[in-house]
């Protein structure tokens, strides 16, 4: 290739750029600032790390970080697989509809999440019974089933992969947060380094949606419609290539009799009535349901909400991926603002600010439609607030993580934790439906009151924290410090699980 036709090229992909950003060059602005605050709070958080862990063992503090690493690349590789999937499935799904009338794509997704809030629930007794690491490697084999039926245009294989998805979404959330966790443990490492793994992930998760809509577009344009679901196929083979050296651990790993309790349907009946009786542990699922079924109303909603505030869809379309990465941009700059707030505040703290500033984010589309915003600020504002909730989305994460981990006992992390998604699930059922009933301002009205209601009982969750009995045999009530383990550890006092010290209120 001659020096002239390099040149050439080179100023063919220049004039091509410039085309691109034309037009998009405030969206393309903003992602570069939220982007580049996500990078320096994660390098504020590095050297804060190294801070804090150079007076640790360093031995222990060598061995958590390859702990560490080993999870976060299982999840990335996972997620990243998972991204993939959700950004053309709609796309392919109307495709097929074109050719095929049986296939409805409103059905197919109501299924899925049906099919998650029903059949899902029964994954969590049988992941602590039989292990939570072959549970992973069930969800690797379910994933590459599913992606397989996408390729069939028939209406009845396609429900097939949305069923078997709600189980595989059941896995997802369940099993590798559960593995994770007991294995911290079992290994001896602080429990105030779990809140440190929830923010990574957290903020990897951002980065990663983002990576997912590059990588989906390219495989879209190569391979059509059904190339993003290609790929996934092979990151969710990795994923459990990677999974192979995991060792394996149960439902309560340091109890030989772990087995005999969480047989199908006992387990659930067992983490039921721990959930009742744990009034702690119901406000953690209360606060679980309530936050994410209104987020999953929010993802439905937010294209034409803005779509709407900028005058049409075919003013946001140019932008709409773009402004997808400023959201997830946003994810990664909570989770880091998460991992700097818990190094002074309770993580249950920090969920109450996190439900509040959610419900006042998701007040203001109300705010506009019922007072009024004129057509250039409505989008302005409401995009603002639209950050600033993703923003608490990736507060939210490892928040929501830490609490579980601290109030779901190791034995049943699975199965309570399934438990938790079955009201989510059918709230984001309904959710999907309430845009064809009523008006865009409603939902976010119903969202911004879901998220005060789990403000309100994160509150009270901090309340009874704070306010906790003596423990039995007298003595004084715990200290703050002593607050931030669980009470089913202040019970066992395992010098391994000692809370976070210096935290205040």
């Amino acid at each position: 290739m001659t020096s002239t036709t390099l040149s050439s090229r080179c100023k063919a992909l220049s004039a091509a750029a410039m085309d691109w950003t034309l037009g998009r060059e405030w969206a393309i602005s903003v992602f570069a600032v939220l982007s580049a605050i996500a990078i320096l709070c994660a390098l504020m958080r590095t050297r804060f790390e190294r801070a804090a862990t150079g007076s640790s063992d360093s031995k222990q503090a060598a061995a958590f970080s390859a702990f560490q690493r080993s999870y976060l690349v299982v999840y990335v590789v996972v997620m990243l697989a998972d991204w993939m999937q959700g950004t053309h499935m709609y796309t392919l799904y109307t495709e097929y509809t074109n050719s095929n009338s049986s296939v409805s794509v409103g059905t197919l997704f109501l299924s899925g999440f049906l099919a998650a809030g029903i059949l899902g629930t029964f994954t969590g007794p049988l992941v602590d019974k039989y292990g939570r690491k072959r549970a992973c490697m069930v969800y690797v084999l379910l994933e590459v089933t599913i992606n397989l039926l996408e390729h069939i245009n028939a209406m009845h294989w396609l429900m097939l992969g949305r069923i078997l998805g709600g189980i595989s979404t059941s896995l997802l959330f369940s099993a590798f947060e559960a593995w994770m966790v007991t294995e911290h443990r079992n290994r001896g490492y602080p429990e105030e380094w779990l809140s440190r793994t929830f923010g990574l992930c957290a903020v990897v998760n951002g980065a990663t949606a983002i990576l997912a809509g590059i990588l989906a577009q390219v495989a879209a344009d190569n391979l059509g419609d059904i190339g993003p679901f290609q790929v996934a196929i092979g990151l969710t083979m990795l994923a459990g290539l990677l999974i192979v050296p995991w060792t394996e651990n149960h439902g309560d790993s340091n109890d030989k009799k772990h087995d005999d309790a969480l047989i199908e349907p006992a387990g659930l009946v067992s983490a039921w009535k721990t959930v009742r009786r744990e009034r702690a542990l119901f406000a953690v699922g209360a606060v679980y349901a309530l936050f994410e079924g209104a987020m999953y109303t929010f993802v439905f909603n937010w294209v034409p909400t803005l779509a709407l505030a900028m005058g049409g869809f075919a003013q946001i379309q140019p932008v709409q991926g773009i402004i997808f990465s400023c959201l997830m941009a946003a994810i990664s700059i909570g989770g880091e603002v998460y991992s700097f707030a818990t190094r002074f505040l309770l993580p249950e703290t920090v969920g109450v600010a996190v439900f509040s500033l959610s419900s006042l984010t998701m007040a203001v589309p109300v705010v506009c439609e019922l007072f009024g915003c004129s057509l250039p600020s409505a989008f302005a504002v409401q995009f603002a607030a639209f950050l600033g909730f993703e923003m608490c989305v990736g507060a939210f994460q490892p928040c929501m993580a830490t609490l579980r981990a601290k109030y779901v006992p190791d034995s049943q992390q699975s199965t309570v934790n399934s438990l938790f998604r079955f009201p989510l699930n059918m709230l984001v059922a309904a959710g999907t439906k309430l845009s064809d009933y009523v008006d865009l301002y409603m939902v976010f009205a119903l969202c911004a009151a879901a998220h005060f209601i789990a403000a309100l009982t994160q509150v009270d969750l901090r309340w009874r924290m704070s306010s906790s009995a003596p423990p039995p045999g007298g003595g004084e009530p715990p200290s703050k410090a002593a607050s931030n383990v669980s009470p089913k550890k202040q019970r066992a006092k395992s010098p391994k699980r000692n809370g976070t010290k210096g935290k205040t209120s």
